[in-house]
């Protein structure tokens, strides 16, 4: 039987996890999240009831998943999880003897590493795809690009 303690975490998740999804621009509906999150996770797929009980507060998903989640979601999985304010840490932190300068170079560390996951990721999902769909997303990029080279602005010579 779950303690108070878990339910209440299980709870601030769901607030956080509901609020996130909205602030992407997503229905906090399970059929929603299932579909989402399963396009972005690698493991075993999640199911309907899993994703309702996430939404409802009835259940965490495990660290892997909250990965993804967060990384979908572009939260910081603390926050995600625990609800913890990324500006209390970064002022605990800072009084606890490391410079602003030390924080801003950290910052540029994580959002290269983060970069670079963001890059493994894709590289794993293009891996997955058929040849045919390969092809398919080569010639979409292709045709983006283009269309974003003829909007851009001609420099006067």
């Amino acid at each position: 039987m779950p303690t108070e303690d878990a339910e209440n975490q299980a709870e601030g998740f769901a607030l956080r996890l509901r609020e996130a999804l909205q602030q992407k621009g997503k229905k906090p509906s399970p059929t929603a999240l299932e579909r989402e999150f399963n396009l972005r996770y690698r493991g075993q797929p999640i199911t309907m009831h899993a994703a309702r009980k996430w939404l409802l507060g009835l259940a965490l998903p495990t660290q892997d998943k909250l990965e993804v989640l967060a990384r979908w979601l572009d939260v910081s999985i603390d926050w995600l999880r625990w609800g913890s304010d990324p500006d209390a840490t970064t002022r605990e932190r800072t009084s606890s003897g490391h410079d602003p300068a030390t924080w801003s170079a950290l910052a540029r560390q994580s959002r290269a590493t983060y970069a670079a996951q963001e890059e493994s990721s894709l590289l794993q999902d293009w891996r997955l795809l058929e040849p045919r769909n390969q092809q398919l997303a080569r010639s979409i990029i292709e045709l983006l690009l283009r269309d974003q080279h003829q909007s851009r602005p001609q420099k006067a010579q």
